[in-house]
């Protein structure tokens, strides 16, 4: 290792040490042929250049994050990781990395409590909790007890809802998320009527979702519910009100707060995608 490093000639100093450069996934891209000696090390390549296309593709402070990445090296890579990647990474169903492994943790205390309590909370956090860690039947069955103990459980109703919609039973849905904003439209700051947009949409009831949309974003200004009233202008024949409303969202998003553009970057793609695909004018 010690000719290894007297051979080195990249642009930094590695300070003596035998152990540093092992560190540095540069070190590698300036000696390639260490990769056929050190498995590691193609494991740390890997993850610092996953870590820096990832930071510079989605990151919306990517102008610090990428000095951190490029001169912090690999412990770079894992701060970033642990800091910005983790926090965000979503798994397919949409639920966080951190909340599946928070909320897993906390399943036998919460069954101890439905079985013993037995109310419709209990069935409710229950229920969250085995929804957010993938366990769909179980949430619903969950949400089905919490309903037939009180009917008319706000919590219960959305849960029940939240399932229905990750089974992409929207037919069930619909009625759930009907029944929530006849008693309160602004429930859970407009999540609830997010959904029932995208529910009418995905039933294909392009009239009511349409009106749906332009009520729910005389309230909120969700990037999804701009897509998607979009698509449905789109469909319609009115490109140039389409463009209107994708270029309001991204806007947007480009005033607004770091986080809620990081949120919703997906939604961004695909306004600018449609964008791109409309006539131009």
């Amino acid at each position: 290792m010690t000719r290894l490093l007297a051979d080195f000639e990249g642009p930094f100093d590695p300070g003596g040490g035998d152990w540093l450069p092992i560190f540095d996934p540069r070190f590698y891209i300036h000696n390639p042929s260490l990769l056929l000696h050190q498995p590691l090390a193609i494991g740390i390549l890997a993850f610092w250049i996953w870590m820096l296309v990832h930071c510079f593709r989605h990151d919306p402070e990517r102008n610090l994050w990428l000095w951190v990445v490029l001169i912090g090296n690999a412990p770079g890579a894992f701060i970033y990781f642990l800091v910005r990647w983790l926090p965000g990474a979503r798994l397919s169903r949409g639920s966080s990395l951190l909340a599946r492994w928070s909320k897993g943790r906390q399943i036998p205390r919460l069954e101890v409590a439905a079985r013993n309590i037995g109310n419709a909370h209990q069935f409710v956090e229950l229920g969250d909790a085995y929804r957010e860690t993938g366990k769909a039947a179980r949430a619903a069955e969950c949400f089905k007890q919490a309903l037939a103990k009180d009917p008319e459980h706000m919590p219960a109703l959305w849960g029940a809802a939240q399932v229905e919609m990750q089974l992409s039973n929207y037919s069930a849905a619909r009625p759930h998320l009907e029944q929530i904003l006849a008693r309160d439209e602004t429930y859970k700051f407009g999540d609830v009527s997010l959904a029932y947009c995208r529910t009418l949409t995905s039933l294909n009831d392009s009239d009511a979702a349409f009106t749906r949309l332009e009520l729910h974003l005389k309230r909120w200004t969700h990037p999804e519910a701009y897509v998607l009233i979009a698509t449905i202008l789109i469909e319609r024949g009115y490109p140039d009100a389409a463009r209107t409303r994708l270029e309001a969202t991204l806007s947007d998003l480009r005033g607004g707060p770091a986080f809620f553009a990081r949120q919703n970057r997906g939604w961004a793609r695909k306004a600018r995608r449609m964008l791109s695909r409309l006539p131009k004018t």
